[in-house]
């Protein structure tokens, strides 16, 4: 039995810029499978990479949805922590597509804060101060500064230098997108375009996810998935 030929599509970004609805808009596509953060199931088991020195389990999992026998041909993940990773993922994947959502730094910054209220991922703590988190706290970079607001907007400053860098040197591999881009049909076209998706679209559908559609859309990947 003939593999079906599958084109490896990574998505990146700070965490907080719209990453949720970008995995459900490319995954309602025909054909188009992208995962986000590694979540697999309903029940928040994910497979995560660190953002330093992973490069085993990163390649472990890609080759695991490559591999993945499976009906669609675009298939891929999105998580913030594959940036450090990209220029190797491109050495071994030379058609992988890597798309990148930028968000407004402010809206980022101030989401971040409420999300992680307690905890601090981007400074190494002994956790006096912050809650220590071994789930995520290994999946951001670190700085050494204690002002938790800095540290985030020092991240989200580095993120963009380094996919804007990305950008021109991969063009052929590497395409960033603002949210409000995204947000568009004409952007959401874009996005297709750069993957060369052929086949029928939907582009005019809201892909934002409340708590419900996301507990709906997860079910639907573990049913397909596995």
């Amino acid at each position: 039995m003939n593999k079906t030929k599958k084109q490896l599509i990574i998505s990146i970004g700070t965490g907080r810029s719209g990453s949720v609805s970008l995995s459900k808009f490319l995954s309602h596509q025909k054909n188009m499978r992208v995962l986000h953060e590694g979540r697999i199931d309903e029940k928040n088991i994910r497979k995560l990479i660190k953002w330093d020195d992973d490069d085993d389990e990163l390649f472990a999992w890609l080759d695991y949805l490559y591999e993945y026998n499976h009906e669609d041909s675009f298939i891929g993940d999105t998580g913030m922590y594959y940036l450090p990773y990209i220029s190797k993922i491109i050495d071994k994947y030379p058609e992988v597509k890597v798309i990148g959502i930028i968000r407004k730094k402010e809206e980022v910054v101030n989401s971040f804060l409420n999300k992680t209220e307690g905890r601090n991922h981007w400074c190494n703590h002994n956790g006096e101060n912050w809650k220590i988190d071994k789930k995520w706290d290994p999946c951001f970079p670190k700085y050494n500064d204690s002002n938790k607001k800095k540290t985030i907007e020092l991240y989200w400053e580095e993120y963009k230098k380094e996919t804007e860098k990305l950008e021109l040197k991969y063009p052929r591999n590497v395409k960033i997108w603002t949210l409000e881009d995204f947000n568009r049909v004409s952007g959401k076209n874009k996005i297709l375009d750069f993957i060369n998706y052929k086949m029928p679209r939907d582009t005019s559908s809201n892909f934002k996810l409340n708590q419900i559609e996301k507990e709906t859309f997860l079910q639907k990947l573990k049913k397909r998935w596995f």
